[in-house]
């Protein structure tokens, strides 16, 4: 699994990092670098598709989110909450000073919910860089060998997505543009999770061990935005894809303070979103 959130290659400021267009050879997976944004779910794909085709590199799949996620509560990893990527820069490695206890406040940065930017390889003073051996709160593992920016950061695309959308799931994604036969074609089922959600709170259409439908919802909690969100028995956000909205994404954003974390899930629209990346994994 990608040790961090894709990064686009050359990009100096976080704006140069938002390129809704497929380009393996930009892909770099590294701290301190800019997260690739504003990138639909066609694009995502493709990249991934293409970036190391002799490893089966793929785009990550909600259910290969949820391995990740139990095993870093588990013996062989952390076993405790991972902390949040609050740079608001959306820079990869980075980890909040103070474990968050609010959630969303509209980009402000609050008590209870820091956030900050900074610019590449500099701490700041809610947030510190990848190189700053304070920031292992924030792997899956509790040390360097762990996987970052999996709560927080940039909110990641999954390839997951619901049949009853109806607006239908290729449109805007432009994935069946890019490749005509996705839904159509058995050679493609191995790369996404297929649902049959209808709307945000179903939580019992899920697939085992993604992480998801084994958590709630079971209850709403109000922001310091004035807003209403649906949290998980393990407190992060967990809005299902459902009609409307119905790509899968994972892990909340540097925004979203205490309703980010690794069990985080909520629903996506088909097009390019300027705050959604993606992850690449590897078959070896």
């Amino acid at each position: 699994v990608g040790k961090f959130e894709t990064g686009y290659e050359g990009a100096t400021t976080s704006t140069e990092a938002e390129i809704n267009q497929a380009d393996a050879s930009k892909v770099i997976i590294k701290p301190n670098v800019y997260s690739w944004k504003n990138i639909n779910i066609g694009n995502m794909f493709k990249t991934s598709y293409e970036y190391k085709r002799n490893l089966e590199s793929h785009m990550m799949k909600n259910t290969e989110w949820g391995a990740v996620t139990y095993l870093s509560h588990s013996e062989y990893g952390s076993n405790t909450r991972v902390r949040v990527n609050n740079n608001s820069a959306y820079i990869t490695g980075y980890a909040a000073i103070e474990e968050p206890t609010k959630g969303y406040n509209a980009g402000i940065s609050i008590e209870g919910n820091r956030i900050e930017s900074t610019q590449l390889k500099q701490d700041g003073n809610y947030t510190i860089n990848y190189y700053n051996p304070s920031s292992v709160v924030a792997s899956t593992t509790g040390n360097y060998t762990g996987i970052y920016d999996m709560a927080g950061g940039t909110v990641e695309s999954m390839m997951g997505y619901t049949m009853n959308s109806q607006i239908g799931v290729g449109g805007k994604s432009e994935i069946i543009t890019i490749y005509p036969d996705f839904f159509t074609n058995n050679k493609w089922n191995s790369y996404y999770d297929k649902y049959t959600t209808k709307n945000l709170t179903d939580n019992n259409n899920r697939i085992l061990g993604d992480a998801v439908g084994e958590l709630g919802p079971f209850g709403n909690q109000r922001d310091p935005d004035g807003n209403t969100r649906p949290r998980s028995s393990w407190g992060e956000y967990l809005r299902f894809c459902y009609n409307l909205l119905p790509w899968t994404s994972r892990g909340g954003e540097v925004l979203n303070g205490s309703g980010a974390g690794v069990f985080a899930h909520s629903e996506g629209s088909t097009g390019y979103n300027v705050k959604h990346t993606f992850r690449i994994v590897l078959t070896i």
